[in-house]
Protein backbone atom coordinates (compact mmCIF):
# COMPACT_ATOMS: atom_id res chain seq x y z
CA UNK A 1 0.00 0.00 0.00
CA UNK A 2 1.46 3.58 -1.00
CA UNK A 3 0.89 5.82 1.03
CA UNK A 4 1.49 10.13 0.09
CA UNK A 5 3.05 11.06 3.44
CA UNK A 6 3.08 14.66 2.50
CA UNK A 7 -0.69 14.88 2.92
CA UNK A 8 -0.25 13.27 6.37
CA UNK A 9 2.32 15.23 8.23
CA UNK A 10 1.70 18.69 9.85
CA UNK A 11 3.45 21.83 9.52
CA UNK A 12 6.33 22.32 11.97
CA UNK A 13 5.55 23.91 14.77
CA UNK A 14 7.74 26.17 16.97
CA UNK A 15 9.96 24.92 19.66
CA UNK A 16 10.11 25.18 23.55
CA UNK A 17 13.27 25.69 24.88
CA UNK A 18 14.34 23.48 28.20
CA UNK A 19 16.15 27.13 29.48
CA UNK A 20 19.56 24.98 28.76
CA UNK A 21 21.10 26.63 25.35
CA UNK A 22 23.70 23.61 24.51
CA UNK A 23 20.58 21.09 25.03
CA UNK A 24 18.23 23.00 23.14
CA UNK A 25 20.56 23.02 20.36
CA UNK A 26 20.98 19.86 20.44
CA UNK A 27 17.45 18.68 20.35
CA UNK A 28 17.37 21.16 17.10
CA UNK A 29 16.07 23.92 19.07
CA UNK A 30 14.23 22.90 21.95
CA UNK A 31 11.36 20.63 22.50
CA UNK A 32 8.57 20.00 19.86
CA UNK A 33 5.85 18.31 19.52
CA UNK A 34 5.77 14.22 19.40
CA UNK A 35 8.82 14.20 21.01
CA UNK A 36 9.21 12.61 25.01
CA UNK A 37 12.36 13.51 27.17
CA UNK A 38 13.56 11.41 29.77
CA UNK A 39 15.83 12.15 32.34
CA UNK A 40 17.32 10.02 34.99
CA UNK A 41 19.82 9.78 37.73
CA UNK A 42 20.13 8.80 41.67
CA UNK A 43 17.93 10.68 44.31
CA UNK A 44 19.21 14.04 45.11
CA UNK A 45 21.07 14.53 41.78
CA UNK A 46 18.79 17.10 40.45
CA UNK A 47 16.56 15.67 38.62
CA UNK A 48 13.06 17.49 40.22
CA UNK A 49 14.87 20.68 40.17
CA UNK A 50 15.73 20.06 36.59
CA UNK A 51 12.43 19.13 35.60
CA UNK A 52 10.93 22.14 37.50
CA UNK A 53 13.35 24.31 36.00
CA UNK A 54 12.26 23.44 32.44
CA UNK A 55 8.70 23.97 33.31
CA UNK A 56 9.20 27.10 34.47
CA UNK A 57 11.31 28.23 31.96
CA UNK A 58 8.91 26.97 29.02
CA UNK A 59 6.21 28.90 30.77
CA UNK A 60 8.07 32.04 30.60
CA UNK A 61 7.81 31.08 26.71
CA UNK A 62 4.62 31.66 26.78
CA UNK A 63 3.98 27.50 26.46
CA UNK A 64 1.15 26.14 28.56
CA UNK A 65 2.77 23.92 30.83
CA UNK A 66 1.03 21.05 32.83
CA UNK A 67 4.01 19.91 36.09
CA UNK A 68 2.68 16.69 37.14
CA UNK A 69 4.22 15.18 40.48
CA UNK A 70 3.49 12.91 43.51
CA UNK A 71 5.87 14.74 45.84
CA UNK A 72 5.86 18.13 45.65
CA UNK A 73 2.75 20.27 46.61
CA UNK A 74 2.01 23.99 45.66
CA UNK A 75 4.04 25.76 48.75
CA UNK A 76 6.82 23.61 47.31
CA UNK A 77 6.78 24.70 44.14
CA UNK A 78 6.56 28.11 44.99
CA UNK A 79 9.29 28.06 47.35
CA UNK A 80 11.40 26.68 44.86
CA UNK A 81 10.53 29.46 42.10
CA UNK A 82 10.86 32.03 44.81
CA UNK A 83 14.33 30.70 45.84
CA UNK A 84 15.56 31.00 41.86
CA UNK A 85 13.78 34.68 41.57
CA UNK A 86 15.80 35.20 44.31
CA UNK A 87 19.43 34.13 43.51
CA UNK A 88 18.85 35.87 40.42
CA UNK A 89 17.16 39.12 41.84
CA UNK A 90 19.14 38.95 45.00
CA UNK A 91 22.79 38.35 44.60
CA UNK A 92 23.87 38.58 47.82
CA UNK A 93 21.31 36.09 49.57
CA UNK A 94 22.24 32.59 50.92
CA UNK A 95 18.62 31.37 51.30
CA UNK A 96 17.90 28.04 49.93
CA UNK A 97 14.10 27.00 49.17
CA UNK A 98 13.95 24.82 52.42
CA UNK A 99 13.77 28.51 54.66
CA UNK A 100 11.20 29.84 52.00
CA UNK A 101 9.11 26.66 52.16
CA UNK A 102 9.42 26.16 56.15
CA UNK A 103 8.63 29.89 56.61
CA UNK A 104 12.30 30.44 58.88
CA UNK A 105 13.08 32.99 55.68
CA UNK A 106 9.83 34.71 56.94
CA UNK A 107 11.29 35.56 60.25
CA UNK A 108 13.81 38.39 59.43
CA UNK A 109 12.86 41.62 57.83
CA UNK A 110 14.91 41.66 55.16
CA UNK A 111 14.49 38.23 53.98
CA UNK A 112 10.78 38.83 54.53
CA UNK A 113 11.08 41.40 51.52
CA UNK A 114 13.06 39.53 49.35
CA UNK A 115 11.09 36.92 49.42
CA UNK A 116 7.50 38.22 48.83
CA UNK A 117 9.24 39.93 46.07
CA UNK A 118 10.53 37.04 44.33
CA UNK A 119 7.22 35.45 45.02
CA UNK A 120 5.54 37.98 43.33
CA UNK A 121 8.48 38.41 40.23
CA UNK A 122 8.25 33.78 40.06
CA UNK A 123 4.23 34.47 39.41
CA UNK A 124 4.58 37.58 37.32
CA UNK A 125 6.88 35.73 34.75
CA UNK A 126 4.72 32.37 34.19
CA UNK A 127 1.62 34.01 34.68
CA UNK A 128 -1.15 31.64 34.27
CA UNK A 129 0.28 29.27 32.16
CA UNK A 130 2.56 26.94 34.82
CA UNK A 131 -0.65 24.01 35.91
CA UNK A 132 0.55 22.19 39.27
CA UNK A 133 -1.06 18.61 38.66
CA UNK A 134 -0.83 17.11 41.84
CA UNK A 135 -1.14 13.22 41.53
CA UNK A 136 -1.35 10.29 43.69
CA UNK A 137 0.51 6.94 43.91
CA UNK A 138 -1.17 4.71 40.94
CA UNK A 139 -3.53 7.00 39.50
CA UNK A 140 -3.91 6.33 35.76
CA UNK A 141 -1.91 8.34 33.03
CA UNK A 142 -5.89 8.84 31.57
CA UNK A 143 -6.41 11.37 34.17
CA UNK A 144 -3.54 13.25 32.76
CA UNK A 145 -4.17 12.42 29.17
CA UNK A 146 -7.64 14.76 29.85
CA UNK A 147 -5.47 17.57 31.13
CA UNK A 148 -3.32 17.17 28.09
CA UNK A 149 -5.98 17.56 25.93
CA UNK A 150 -8.08 20.26 27.28
CA UNK A 151 -4.23 22.52 27.06
CA UNK A 152 -3.92 21.24 23.33
CA UNK A 153 -7.40 22.47 22.26
CA UNK A 154 -6.17 26.05 23.80
CA UNK A 155 -2.87 26.64 23.22
CA UNK A 156 -0.21 26.70 20.28
CA UNK A 157 2.04 24.57 22.73
CA UNK A 158 1.95 22.62 25.51
CA UNK A 159 4.53 20.92 27.46
CA UNK A 160 3.71 18.14 30.27
CA UNK A 161 6.67 17.79 32.81
CA UNK A 162 6.39 14.88 34.94
CA UNK A 163 8.30 14.10 37.99
CA UNK A 164 8.55 10.85 38.97
CA UNK A 165 6.91 8.50 36.63
CA UNK A 166 6.97 5.30 38.60
CA UNK A 167 4.02 7.14 40.35
CA UNK A 168 1.59 6.18 37.46
CA UNK A 169 -0.57 2.99 36.39
CA UNK A 170 -0.69 2.07 32.76
CA UNK A 171 -4.14 2.97 31.51
CA UNK A 172 -3.80 0.91 28.57
CA UNK A 173 -6.32 1.98 26.51
CA UNK A 174 -9.13 2.37 29.10
CA UNK A 175 -9.42 -1.79 28.92
CA UNK A 176 -9.22 -2.55 32.45
CA UNK A 177 -8.60 -6.07 32.22
CA UNK A 178 -5.60 -5.17 30.40
CA UNK A 179 -4.34 -2.39 32.68
CA UNK A 180 -4.69 -4.28 34.99
CA UNK A 181 -2.60 -7.29 33.75
CA UNK A 182 0.31 -4.38 32.80
CA UNK A 183 0.09 -2.74 36.16
CA UNK A 184 0.99 -5.91 38.59
CA UNK A 185 4.52 -5.82 36.52
CA UNK A 186 6.71 -3.61 37.09
CA UNK A 187 8.54 -3.76 34.17
CA UNK A 188 5.86 -4.03 31.99
CA UNK A 189 3.59 -0.97 34.13
CA UNK A 190 6.76 1.34 33.02
CA UNK A 191 7.05 0.22 29.51
CA UNK A 192 3.29 0.85 29.63
CA UNK A 193 3.41 3.90 30.94
CA UNK A 194 6.16 5.87 28.96
CA UNK A 195 4.97 4.95 25.85
CA UNK A 196 1.41 6.01 26.85
CA UNK A 197 3.03 9.78 27.89
CA UNK A 198 4.98 9.33 24.19
CA UNK A 199 1.28 8.88 22.53
CA UNK A 200 0.33 12.10 24.36
CA UNK A 201 2.94 13.87 22.69
CA UNK A 202 1.84 12.59 19.85
CA UNK A 203 -1.21 14.25 20.28
CA UNK A 204 -0.05 17.79 20.02
CA UNK A 205 2.41 18.48 23.23
CA UNK A 206 5.88 17.93 24.34
CA UNK A 207 6.64 15.63 27.42
CA UNK A 208 9.17 15.43 30.16
CA UNK A 209 9.90 12.55 32.35
CA UNK A 210 12.15 12.31 35.15
CA UNK A 211 12.84 8.44 36.20
CA UNK A 212 14.57 6.33 38.67
CA UNK A 213 17.99 4.73 37.31
CA UNK A 214 15.87 1.08 37.37
CA UNK A 215 13.71 2.44 35.19
CA UNK A 216 15.88 3.87 32.61
CA UNK A 217 15.91 0.90 30.01
CA UNK A 218 12.26 0.50 30.49
CA UNK A 219 11.88 4.45 29.17
CA UNK A 220 14.33 4.60 26.66
CA UNK A 221 12.62 2.95 23.87
CA UNK A 222 9.60 5.39 24.13
CA UNK A 223 11.82 8.36 24.34
CA UNK A 224 12.93 10.96 21.51
CA UNK A 225 15.85 11.54 23.81
CA UNK A 226 17.11 10.45 26.90
CA UNK A 227 19.30 11.72 29.51
CA UNK A 228 21.56 11.28 32.48
CA UNK A 229 22.05 13.38 35.51
CA UNK A 230 25.06 12.68 37.24
CA UNK A 231 27.21 14.95 40.06
CA UNK A 232 31.02 15.08 39.23
CA UNK A 233 31.67 17.06 42.18
CA UNK A 234 33.43 14.30 43.81
CA UNK A 235 32.66 15.77 47.23
CA UNK A 236 35.47 18.92 46.85
CA UNK A 237 33.70 21.81 48.91
CA UNK A 238 33.55 25.07 47.63
CA UNK A 239 35.57 27.97 49.28
CA UNK A 240 32.71 30.60 48.19
CA UNK A 241 30.23 31.35 51.47
CA UNK A 242 27.35 31.22 49.23
CA UNK A 243 28.32 27.82 47.01
CA UNK A 244 28.53 26.23 50.26
CA UNK A 245 25.07 28.43 51.83
CA UNK A 246 23.05 26.93 48.73
CA UNK A 247 24.35 23.36 48.05
CA UNK A 248 26.49 24.33 44.74
CA UNK A 249 27.86 21.59 43.01
CA UNK A 250 29.20 20.40 39.78
CA UNK A 251 26.81 18.37 37.66
CA UNK A 252 26.84 16.58 33.90
CA UNK A 253 23.77 15.96 31.98
CA UNK A 254 25.02 13.11 29.77
CA UNK A 255 22.74 12.59 26.59
CA UNK A 256 22.19 9.05 26.01
CA UNK A 257 19.93 9.37 23.06
CA UNK A 258 18.98 11.72 21.10
CA UNK A 259 17.08 10.77 17.84
CA UNK A 260 16.96 14.60 16.41
CA UNK A 261 20.73 15.28 16.77
CA UNK A 262 23.96 14.56 18.48
CA UNK A 263 24.88 12.24 21.56
CA UNK A 264 27.02 14.98 24.11
CA UNK A 265 27.72 15.52 27.84
CA UNK A 266 26.83 18.63 29.41
CA UNK A 267 28.65 20.47 31.94
CA UNK A 268 26.14 22.14 34.70
CA UNK A 269 26.65 24.33 37.91
CA UNK A 270 23.72 23.18 40.08
CA UNK A 271 22.77 25.75 42.65
CA UNK A 272 20.44 23.38 44.55
CA UNK A 273 19.35 25.38 47.27
CA UNK A 274 17.58 28.05 44.34
CA UNK A 275 16.82 24.80 42.17
CA UNK A 276 18.66 26.85 39.09
CA UNK A 277 21.05 25.19 36.70
CA UNK A 278 23.57 27.04 34.64
CA UNK A 279 25.89 26.75 32.32
CA UNK A 280 29.84 27.37 32.79
CA UNK A 281 30.68 30.06 30.38
CA UNK A 282 34.51 28.06 29.79
CA UNK A 283 33.19 24.64 29.67
CA UNK A 284 32.91 23.36 26.23
CA UNK A 285 30.11 20.75 25.09
CA UNK A 286 32.29 17.19 25.19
Amino acid sequence: MQVDVTTRMGALGPPTTTGIEPLDRLLTGGLRSDTLLSITGIPGCGKTALALMIAYMAARSRAAVIFASATLDETEVVARLAARAMYREYPESETPYGDIWSGDAWQEDFTRQAVGTSVNVAVHKVGDLLHLFRTRAADSTAEIGAAVTFLSSRHERVLLVVDGMEAFAAAAGGDPARAAGLNADYSNRISQVAHEFRQMAGNGCAVVVTCQPQSQHLVLPAATAGCELMDVTGGAPSNDQRDMALGTRQVVLNLLKNHVGPKAVIPLRFVAGSSVFEVPASEPLL
